[in-house]
């Protein structure tokens, strides 16, 4: 008996979405996801101030970004043992699906002290071909103090980055759309 596999794919998904972006690329497929997935472990629990403070208004927020991938109903936060998992199921075949739930955290920082804000959560969804993928993303909640357009935009300069490094080539933009 052959078991479906759920890992990348949240049942869940909402069917419709606030933003969409296409990108074409010129490396392995293989590759791409592992750039992808190295890119949002690297990112996971750590502040992004000076990349995305200036979009929220205020110096004086920190920034937090955490993600996890789903696997059928749940997401698994990606810590090393999780990245590790993830990239031996890219080796073994690449993902068609990768759905990922983010979550950017906001707090206040006054006189010394973090007092927490309302943070924004965000459904992601990669849909790959063969030379060109597709990111869906649905703001789930929160007060988008970060754009769909700037968080897909953010994403996609981190993961050049991380391809940049191993000299695996490289993403480029050819559509865009929020609402």
């Amino acid at each position: 008996m052959k078991f479906k596999r759920t890992l990348g794919i949240y049942e869940g998904f909402p069917n419709v979405y606030h933003g969409i972006a296409r990108f074409e690329f010129n490396t392995f497929l293989d590759e791409l996801q592992i750039a992808i997935l190295n890119s949002i472990y690297k990112l996971n629990g750590k502040q992004v101030n000076s990349n995305l403070a200036t979009l929220v208004g205020s110096d004086n927020v920190e920034i937090i970004f955490e993600a996890g991938v789903a696997d059928g109903l749940t997401f698994n936060y990606i810590d090393n043992e999780e990245l590790k998992i993830l990239i031996e199921e890219v080796n073994k075949e690449p993902f068609n699906t990768l759905d990922l739930f983010c979550i950017i955290r906001y707090y206040a920082l006054k006189e010394g002290k973090r007092r927490a804000l309302r943070f924004d959560y965000y459904f992601l969804r990669f849909l790959f071909g063969s030379r060109e993928f597709e990111i869906q993303v649905f703001h789930e909640k929160g007060l988008q103090r970060i754009s769909v357009k700037e968080l897909i935009k953010f994403l996609i300069k981190k993961i050049n980055l991380e391809l940049a490094k191993s000299k695996k080539g490289f993403i480029k933009i050819r559509y865009l759309k929020t609402w």
